[in-house]
C-alpha cells in the first residue's frame, strides 16, 4: 500500500521542526534553566495559573489577575484597535461589528474583573512607558 493511500490515522506524522535556541527540557535542571532564563514569562505563567485556579473560589481576584497578565502582554495590540477604532469597525463591517460588540458586552457583564484588570494594566503601562504609545500606528 502506498503512503498516500493509507488512511489518515495510519500515515506517519512529519518530524517536528527543530527550532534554533529552544530545546525541550528533559531534566529538572533543564526546566530550571529555561525558567530562570525567561523569568518574566515564567512569572506570567505562574500568575495566569493562579488566576485560573482562583476563578473557582474568588472570581473577582482571579479575573483581575488574568486581566492584568493579558493587558500587559497585549497592550500594544489593544491600543492599536482602540486608537483606530473607526477604521477597525469600517473594515470589519457593520453586522460583524455589532456581533463583536454584543459578545464583548456579554463577556464584560459575565466577567468584569478580566476587563477591569486589563484596563488597569494597559493604563498603567501607558503612564509608565509613554514612549511605547507613540510607536503604535
Amino acid at each position: 500500500m502506498v503512503d498516500s493511500e493509507k488512511p489518515p490515522f495510519e500515515k506517519k506524522l512529519p518530524e517536528e521542526p527543530k527550532e534554533k535556541g529552544f530545546k525541550r527540557p528533559e531534566k529538572i535542571e533543564d526546566i530550571y534553566k529555561l525558567a530562570s532564563s525567561n523569568a518574566r514569562d515564567t512569572l506570567a505563567y505562574i500568575a495566569l495559573i493562579i488566576g485560573l485556579l482562583l476563578l473557582f473560589f474568588d472570581r473577582l481576584l482571579g479575573g483581575c489577575i488574568i486581566g492584568i497578565i493579558a493587558g500587559l502582554y497585549f497592550s500594544k495590540e489593544i491600543m492599536v484597535i482602540v486608537k483606530n477604532l473607526e477604521d477597525f469597525i469600517e473594515n470589519l463591517g457593520v453586522v460583524r461589528s455589532l456581533i463583536l460588540g454584543g459578545a464583548l458586552l456579554g463577556l464584560l457583564i459575565e466577567a468584569p474583573a478580566i476587563f477591569l484588570g486589563a484596563a488597569v494594566a494597559i493604563g498603567l503601562k501607558q503612564i509608565i512607558f509613554p514612549d511605547d504609545s507613540e510607536n503604535v500606528k
